[in-house]
């Protein structure tokens, strides 16, 4: 919303060279170079818009000065006035709409999401509607998740699972998403202070600030996330007994109740009542919140076996459902509670109103289609092995993609400081990207092969990307006095090194050889493995010819940095597991220099091997013992790999990369 008052005003073009010297025109050329409207929020839903770019035709009225207006040259407005108009703009706020999600809304943002958005009863949420709705009317539980991160791949299921299981519980609570891993959503995840991935909170009706959310545990369980939730939803009501949310207590009934008053917490328009009678504190409170649904026509409460009217109405197994009318006290159905007990009810209010002559209502939920993600077909790499073949390479965008994501989304992820052992990690994994990050390609294809001949291309983007890693490892290097910089600092001068040679990080490329079958997989984490493996590869080729050489410094940097920063918890603490207790990394193992290469590869196969016939595999590139026949016929040998011939493939496949297309992420000139 701005003033359509204000017009641009073409005698100032900073295109004509008639106007350089005119200083009304410097002023205004020194605003055109603003956006046309910027808002800045300063509440909830309290903003101040700027319209910089425009001036306005009424700043040429006598209330908007306060001195006698003084022409250019060339007619245009003077600058006093100019000062008045951009003042008037500046500092009148307008009160807009708030921002808020719906089931329905798409989130801003580049990466792909983890759900359906409106084919699922999952709220999307992004860093513009976050706290406009979370912050609202009701509770929310909030996944924050991250699109690459396996476990959230592997957790999103059960998630969906449970979200349609509490579907009808949306008056009281909305079950949302946010993906942390897109850019855009940086500042809203900093705020909630997510430390892995994927992470739970709960917000009560009442919160205001992302600090008061509750986390959640994430088992692999949609009942065990359902029961949890409700617990919380029960303690929420008993402690502040909202009037508009359903009547979570149990009937108390004595000798001076009336008929009426069973009937409290039940809306005035629904005209029938169900009860269930329970013996302890079990499925009742699920029972009133799986009939939220249905309070236009039927309310639902809950009562003790001990109750009076328990002995009233002749229950004597429990749980045990009763239904009332609101002008009829005798029940019109009591069975056990079992899970055809809400079609049941359905019925029975159906089949009451129709002998009253009345309308049946609409009682059942209308649930939203199903929905399935376009994926690419697939290649049988049995049968036809050469195009296979095609689809495996190492990839100078994926290094670099993964690189940013690692050294900026992941390290920043938490505000406040990093130091101790994450400032020590993050040093030294700067350290090995400042001196063995690859910045030259081997190519060496058949007919340079039978030319025994091998030449080097030079990796632009990883040539300048080298130069950040040398300049931030200085910086840190310039804290370690104080051994700790601020999550802030360390951004801030990170994006401006990347500037400084000119952002050698391809983050609007698509993956290259790590792009999944879908978007669901691959990507960040098959970006992360490729530059490992690479800098162990390269960190061997590079010192290949020193004497005294550590290694498994590269190995043991690697580590430290997945223990500080990968914000894939269950993914961590798998990776942490393998390289100390399972496949323990350790000097028995890494003795001799090209130990670096072949540990990692062997560790990778065991991860290969424990996520084969996962639900996080992608079914074009499953996880099979690397590399495939297809891929190295001669290291495969008698069923087992053949060592030497495994060396000489790293060497080989990680030496020789793909260089970022530039060309390929500029747009086209008509």
């Amino acid at each position: 919303m701005f003033n359509t008052a204000c017009r641009y005003i073409p005698s100032c073009d900073p295109g004509n060279a008639n106007n350089r010297g005119n200083q009304s025109c410097k002023l205004n050329n020194f605003l055109i170079g603003f956006p046309l409207l910027t808002q800045w929020r300063v509440s909830n839903n309290q903003y101040f818009n700027y319209s910089p770019t425009l001036i306005s035709s009424n700043c040429k009225d006598p209330s908007f000065q306060t001195k006698k207006r003084m022409r250019s040259p060339r007619g245009t407005m003077s600058t006093t006035a100019t000062i008045s108009c951009l003042l008037l703009f500046t500092v009148l706020p307008t009160t807009v709409e708030a921002v808020q999600s719906t089931f329905n809304y798409v989130p801003i943002g580049q990466n792909p999401t983890l759900y359906t958005p409106g084919f699922e009863p999952i709220m999307h949420l992004d860093q513009m509607t976050f706290n406009d709705t979370v912050f609202s009317d009701r509770a929310f539980l909030v996944e924050f998740y991250a699109d690459w991160c396996g476990h959230c791949r592997a957790f999103a299921p059960y998630f969906r699972q449970f979200a349609n299981m509490v579907r009808d519980w949306y008056p009281v609570v909305t079950v949302a998403v946010i993906n942390c891993a897109d850019s855009f959503n940086q500042a809203a995840c900093r705020e909630n202070g997510v430390t892995y991935f994927p992470m739970m909170k709960y917000f009560a009706r009442t919160a205001t600030t992302a600090t008061q959310g509750k986390l959640f545990e994430t088992p692999h369980s949609a009942e065990q996330i359902r029961d949890t939730l409700l617990r919380t939803v029960s303690n929420e009501y008993m402690f502040n007994r909202y009037p508009d949310w359903p009547n979570l207590g149990h009937i108390a009934v004595d000798s001076r109740t009336t008929y009426g008053q069973l009937w409290d917490g039940v809306p005035p328009k629904a005209n029938y009542m169900a009860i269930l009678f329970e013996e302890y504190d079990g499925v009742g409170a699920q029972f009133v919140m799986d009939l939220i649904s249905r309070n236009h026509i039927l309310g639902a409460r809950r009562a003790l076996s001990n109750s009076p009217l328990v002995q009233m109405l002749n229950i004597r197994n429990f749980p045990t459902v009763a239904l009332f009318r609101r002008d009829h006290q005798q029940a019109l159905y009591m069975q056990r509670y079992n899970n055809q007990t809400v079609k049941d009810l359905d019925d029975a209010i159906t089949s009451d109103m129709e002998q009253g002559g009345r309308r049946a209502p609409i009682l059942t939920t209308t649930y939203a289609p199903t929905t399935t993600t376009t994926q690419t077909p697939l290649i049988d790499c049995h049968s036809y092995p050469e195009r296979c073949r095609d689809m495996y390479y190492v990839s100078e965008t994926d290094m670099l993609k993964a690189m940013r994501m690692a050294l900026l989304d992941e390290v920043t992820r938490v505000p406040g400081s990093i130091r101790g052992d994450n400032f020590t990690n993050l040093h030294e994994f700067m350290t090995l990207l400042s001196n063995h990050f690859p910045v030259l390609s081997f190519q060496n294809d058949v007919r340079r092969m039978r030319a025994k001949r091998t030449t080097s291309v030079i990796l632009r983007n990883s040539e300048r990307a080298r130069l950040v890693f040398t300049h931030m490892r200085e910086f840190l290097e310039g804290r370690k006095s104080i051994g700790s910089v601020t999550a802030d600092e360390y951004r801030r001068q990170f994006e401006s090194v990347e500037r400084v040679y000119a952002s050698p990080f391809p983050v609007n490329s698509t993956w290259q050889h790590c792009k999944g079958s879908s978007p669901q997989y691959r990507g960040y984490t098959c970006g992360l493995w490729t530059t490992f493996h690479a800098l162990t590869v390269h960190t061997y080729i590079d010192t290949i010819k020193d004497d005294f050489v550590n290694p498994m410094k590269p190995l043991s940097t690697i580590q430290g940095w997945v223990k500080s920063f990968f914000g894939c918890e269950h993914c961590r603490n798998h990776f942490m597991h393998m390289t100390t207790t399972l496949f323990p990394l350790n000097e028995r193992r890494v003795r001799h220099p090209h130990d670096m290469m072949t540990y990692l590869w062997r560790a990778h196969n065991i991860v290969n091997n424990r996520l084969h016939g996962d639900t996080t595999e992608d079914p074009q590139f499953t996880k099979m013992q690397f590399p495939a026949p297809f891929l190295c016929p001669t290291c495969h040998s008698g069923g087992q790999f053949s060592r030497r011939q495994i060396r000489n493939f790293l060497l080989r496949y990680y030496g020789s990369i793909k260089p970022h297309n530039r060309l390929a992420d500029q747009r086209l000139a008509f």
